[in-house]
């Protein structure tokens, strides 16, 4: 029986469901590890503040509040260190692991128009073989376009991750 959507365009239909799902489960995940990391550091900063206020009163001499506030700063330093390696570290994976779907996802045979339309002009209606031909030189040239693309947003990924990792 000849079908007018091949079963290879129903799979490959249904794994881009799939991956774009699953990547918005990642990127999901992703933010509820920043919001767990933002609530937490919210919660101790809260905690630190009130023991500092304490400490900040009982002392009586001016001295031992400078001491005490100079210790509070050189743990501040510390802990922003501490967050942003945290932040580092979950935009790291979360782009790693964007990455590696992206190239498992070209490098799919699914995701070759050129294929995709060999299929289709298999299963084309009599005459429509120059809407075949002219299709398939169309998307020939976007799926060379697209991979140019790729890459350029490959190399711009990266370099968006290096950047927020350097300025962390």
């Amino acid at each position: 029986m000849n079908t007018l959507i091949p079963e290879q365009t129903i799979t490959a239909t249904k794994a881009s469901l799939d991956t774009t799902f699953g990547l918005a489960s990642k990127a999901f995940h992703a933010f509820e590890k920043l919001v767990e990391l933002n609530a937490q550091t919210v919660k101790t900063t809260l905690v630190e503040a009130q023991e500092f206020a304490g400490k900040s009163l009982i002392g009586k001499a001016p001295q031992a509040a400078f001491a005490v506030q100079e210790n509070q700063l050189r743990a501040g330093v510390q802990k922003t260190q501490a967050y942003w390696t945290h932040v580092k570290e979950i935009v790291s994976s979360t782009q790693a692991e964007f990455e590696a779907v992206a190239k498992a996802v070209f490098k799919q045979p699914s995701f070759d128009a050129k294929a995709w339309f060999d299929i289709m002009s298999k299963n084309a209606l009599p005459g429509g073989d120059a809407i075949t031909a002219f299709w398939k030189s169309t998307f020939g040239a976007a799926g060379q376009t697209a991979s140019v693309a790729y890459a350029a947003a490959t190399k711009a990924t990266k370099k968006v991750g290096e950047t927020a990792v350097s300025d962390a």
